[in-house]
């Protein structure tokens, strides 16, 4: 008892742990990082659903829900219908990008990084255009477009010249390591254009 008095001081007394407070911290927490860390983790969860089912539709379909999850406010009918058609259309853009790759393979890294970065703006401005809290602007746009555009021809570099053969053969790796990659740098495209604002405040 005496240690813990030298380590903490007289804090526990005064401000004692309580779930309340902690809700508190997390409900303080920007949209910002919130869309960032709920994305990611959509990002992950669906190519693992995806690696299970053998369906390739759960990764846009599940991702799709990060921006609109966290930033839409309003009535839950209203969040619910914006969602819908987010999602639609956010699985629509990700399945002509992808059979648009296959169908067109002009080269190596172009041609994916100009079609996987005009497919990021686009799905950033659909939910731009749906969602107040999403701010669209030249910089925003050009900002996903070129980091989601670095997604494909980094990890075709990644996977050829650098990771080494027994990651590269994993069969999650080979199937959905480049939908994640891409994914990952949409969501940091994405974080441009979110307001700072706490996620308790939806004035």
């Amino acid at each position: 008892m005496i240690c813990l008095f030298f380590i903490f001081g007289d804090q526990p007394l005064r401000q004692p742990w309580s779930v309340t407070s902690k809700f508190k911290d997390i409900m303080t927490i920007s949209k910002k990082k919130l869309t960032i860390l709920v994305n990611l983790i959509l990002a992950t969860v669906s190519i693992l659903i995806s690696f299970w089912t053998g369906l390739l539709f759960f990764v846009p379909l599940l991702f799709a829900l990060g921006l609109p999850l966290v930033n839409i406010d309003g009535p839950l009918k209203k969040k619910v219908g914006l969602t819908f058609v987010i999602v639609l259309t956010t699985t629509a853009i990700f399945s002509m990008t992808v059979l648009t790759a296959i169908s067109f393979d002009f080269d190596k890294y172009i041609f994916p990084g100009l079609l996987s970065g005009f497919a990021g703006a686009l799905i950033l401005g659909i939910n731009g255009l749906l969602i107040d809290n999403v701010k669209l602007n030249p910089k925003t746009l050009l900002s996903t477009f070129i980091i989601a555009g670095l997604s494909l021809p980094v990890w075709i570099f990644l996977t050829e010249q650098i990771f080494p053969d027994s990651i590269v053969k994993l069969e999650l790796v080979r199937q959905f390591g480049m939908f994640h990659f891409w994914m990952v740098l949409m969501t940091l495209g994405f974080s441009f254009s979110i307001d700072e604002k706490p996620t308790g405040n939806n004035s």
